[in-house]
């Protein structure tokens, strides 16, 4: 997910004398982000009684997702513990001093995947990956907050833009909506044949989000970590956080009465190559080609380039899975992305030109140099 991609952003090839490979950045970026915007395919293959057919139910209970999550996470663990001894990081590991920051990261990581995965077996594609993108949102209010950082003018009518396409994305606002021309209904559909628990699934997404802001600003901390020492405590804290959502889902289960949420699966072979495939492709495989975008593009161009798993994920909605694609989501999906991107584009634009400049004031002093040793050769 997207609060991995900051970390590692974090630790990019730039300013270690490393030259960077924007070709082979920008496709690892690209394949890294299509692996992400893979999720709601592979949890529906590992978790749906018909992958195809909502209305047929889960494999098991409503708490199956966060399950799902737990796989990816530990998948995370491992992945990253080979990394460590594969590039000779254990001291490394062993002298990084474990804060809250790097704690609460993983955890609040944890806790917004086993949410979003929930939330795409119980609403739309389109709904869950619209709402977990307010964690900009949330991350940029929570570091106004508590760490007083100012809101520019760009950034705040991009939050804006932001908020807005979650509104228009979920049918909150927009065209046709409250049965208006153009309206506003704050009334999601809570129940449809195919996601009988829609408006649940809605606020996993809601919440997905919260946690995923909340992950982004505990991750603008302890910067100085070490990539791959810091990622082997934030996935160890991102298992314990979604372990800790699958145990709050049993626990209301057994305390309302409410057995859909106590943990139960009868997976078929089919189900299990879908979870396998989640595990894998959305964890180490999206991962190491997360790591070589780190290496090779700039923390801007970076950032951008990850909003490529939006367009992922609701194109697997719309031909996968046959969702409805409406104006209201196209708009918010373009706002979403939009107003995520511009600030990153902007870096983008400004690094790049002072790159060039910087460039030029190379060119200029080897000239100068180059003039002057001819005349002291005179």
């Amino acid at each position: 997910m997207a609060a991995e991609k900051n970390n590692i952003a974090a630790s990019s090839g730039e300013g270690n004398g490393y030259e960077m490979k924007l070709g082979l950045g920008t496709i690892a970026m690209l394949i890294s982000a299509t692996g992400m915007g893979l999720v709601p395919l592979f949890s529906r293959w590992a978790t749906r009684v018909d992958m195809f057919d909502g209305t047929q139910g889960l494999a098991g209970s409503d708490s199956i997702g966060a399950l799902m999550a737990c796989g990816r996470m530990g998948m995370g663990v491992i992945f990253f513990i080979i990394l460590m001894f594969a590039t000779h990081k254990v001291a490394t590991f062993k002298k990084l001093k474990l804060t809250p920051a790097i704690a609460l990261g993983g955890l609040m990581i944890g806790m917004s995947l086993a949410c979003y995965v929930t939330s795409t077996l119980m609403t739309t594609v389109a709904n869950a990956v619209l709402f977990i993108y307010i964690g900009p949102v949330v991350c940029v209010l929570l570091a106004r907050i508590f760490r007083k950082e100012p809101i520019s003018l760009l950034q705040g009518i991009c939050l804006i833009a932001v908020f807005v396409g979650m509104l228009f994305g979920n049918n909150l606002l927009g065209f046709g909506v409250g049965g208006q021309a153009f309206g506003f209904d704050v009334n999601l559909a809570t129940s449809t044949p195919e996601f009988p628990m829609k408006g649940v699934g809605d606020i996993f997404g809601f919440l997905s989000g919260l946690f995923y802001g909340a992950s982004m600003f505990f991750n603008g901390y302890r910067k100085d970590a070490d990539t791959t020492a810091r990622g082997v405590w934030n996935f160890i804290f991102a298992t314990i956080g979604a372990v800790v959502i699958v145990i709050l889902m049993n626990v209301y289960g057994m305390a309302a009465g409410a057995e859909n949420w106590i943990l139960t699966f009868e997976f078929t072979p089919f189900n299990w190559v879908g979870a396998i495939l989640l595990w894998i492709v959305c964890g180490p495989v999206a991962l190491g080609f997360l790591l070589v975008a780190g290496r090779n593009l700039p923390a801007a161009d970076y950032g951008t380039i990850a909003y490529w798993e939006v367009p992922v994920a609701i194109f697997i909605g719309l031909v996968v899975f046959g969702e409805a694609l409406t104006a209201n989501t196209i708009i918010g999906a373009i706002l979403i992305v939009g107003g995520g991107a511009v600030p990153s584009i902007k870096g983008m634009i400004a690094g790049r030109k002072q790159k060039q400049e910087e460039g030029v004031r190379e060119t200029l002093s080897a000239n100068l140099e180059a003039e002057a040793e001819k005349e002291g050769l005179k």
